[in-house]
């Protein structure tokens, strides 16, 4: 969908005055424009490592998205649009896999959807809170899921066990800001108190969880994988 379309799907036809916004097909968003440019600099064509940002930020995501769907059978899906979607959007592409993404800020899609590249058109895109996006029952079994949208244990929490149900045998669930390294970054405009739900996580035989810590970063990311409920040795 592009954007003038998802546009008047949410807003109705209603917009502000003036030319420049993403009602209008001939516009691109500007700061949308400069960090795909930044971020699409890749090793090689279909293998999305970004030489600028290497390893830091979310460019992890891309990497362990890679190994995932080499494997598994399963779609993509996203809470929280931003710098990993560059990411996501490009594994969706090369995979051929059906990539959802949600955000309940409708500009985070909306945005970058006028930049080509950044976000794809064939995605599904879901302009609202991930509650209403998990009752509407549309997600396909999922084979990579990435979490990084309020920074709240109890939404995370509940994004998390939404999206259990949905994935495939050994399919991976990743989850952003779960290693605040200070008192200070426990704000909910940093990494707030997500790394609760990792602290049960790490407990739960369920799971196998693993959390990449950047050296003097707070972006930190806890891949956790469901664990194949038809081998019962799995879970002793």
């Amino acid at each position: 969908m592009k954007a003038p379309e998802l546009w008047k799907e949410v807003f109705g036809e209603a917009h502000p005055p003036g030319e420049d916004g993403p009602w209008n097909p001939e516009w691109v968003h500007p700061p949308s424009l400069d960090s795909y440019k930044g971020v699409s600099d890749w090793l090689a064509p279909d293998f999305y490592y970004s030489k600028q940002l290497g390893w830091t930020a979310t460019a992890i995501v891309g990497m362990i998205a890679d190994f995932a769907l080499t494997y598994l059978q399963g779609d993509i899906l996203e809470i929280g649009v931003g710098i990993s979607s560059i990411f996501l959007t490009g594994l969706a592409k090369k995979f051929k896999r059906k990539l959802y993404q949600c955000d309940v800020e409708a500009g985070k899609i909306l945005n970058p959807l006028t930049v080509p590249g950044y976000l794809s058109e064939d995605s599904k895109f879901y302009c609202m809170a991930s509650d209403d996006m998990f009752a509407k029952k549309e997600i396909t079994p999922l084979a990579f899921a990435f979490i990084d949208g309020d920074h709240n244990y109890a939404q995370v929490k509940k994004d998390f066990w939404n999206m259990v149900p949905l994935m495939v045998d050994n399919g991976y669930i990743m989850l952003h800001d779960t290693y605040p390294p200070t008192e200070d970054y426990v704000d909910p405009q940093m990494c707030g108190d997500v790394y609760k739900l990792r602290q049960e996580l790490e407990n739960d035989k369920r799971f196998d969880c693993i959390t990449l810590v950047g050296y003097g970063s707070y972006i930190a990311c806890t891949l956790i994988r469901v664990k194949p409920v038809n081998r019962p040795y799995y879970q002793e």
